[in-house]
């Protein structure tokens, strides 16, 4: 099982980093990673969504059931996919005016051993890049 988790203070509000981690359809614009991204269904609290990632030209979808409270956090869990098993989470805590603190903490693991030592080393290295794109393209937004 691979993980990793990162909490930084921004200089964002709590509802901008949430919005762009909850504009899913906007994840290939700024995610490199990610070929492609639509949302499934969405109802008060909890959105299923289908990601295609793109792991070295190997193209790999997975779908997610996120579950979330507005400007305060979020939870990802796998649905289906190339994953045995795929949990992320983020907090957001509103700290001024122009400030917030995010935690982002991922765990996973890939079904194939053969996709694992072509995907772990991509994903691992997006992962550790999750929170600073997201607070790049919240920056982006924002102006």
């Amino acid at each position: 099982m691979h993980s990793f988790e990162e909490t930084r203070v921004l200089a964002c509000s709590a509802s901008a980093m949430f919005d762009v981690v909850m504009d899913i359809e906007a994840y290939p614009d700024f995610l490199p990673w990610v070929a492609g991204a639509r949302i499934l269904s969405d109802q008060q609290g909890e959105l299923t969504a289908e990601l295609v990632a793109d792991f070295a030209g190997l193209k790999q979808s997975f779908t997610t059931v996120d579950r979330y409270v507005a400007n305060e956090c979020i939870e990802v869990r796998l649905l289906d996919g190339p994953f045995r098993f795929l949990e992320s989470f983020w907090s957001f805590e509103q700290l001024s005016d122009v400030s917030c603190k995010v935690h982002f903490s991922i765990e996973f693991d890939f079904k194939s051993a053969l996709l694992g030592v072509v995907a772990t080393p991509i994903f691992t290295t997006a992962c550790k890049s999750m929170v600073h794109a997201f607070e790049k393209r919240a920056c982006e937004v924002v102006q």
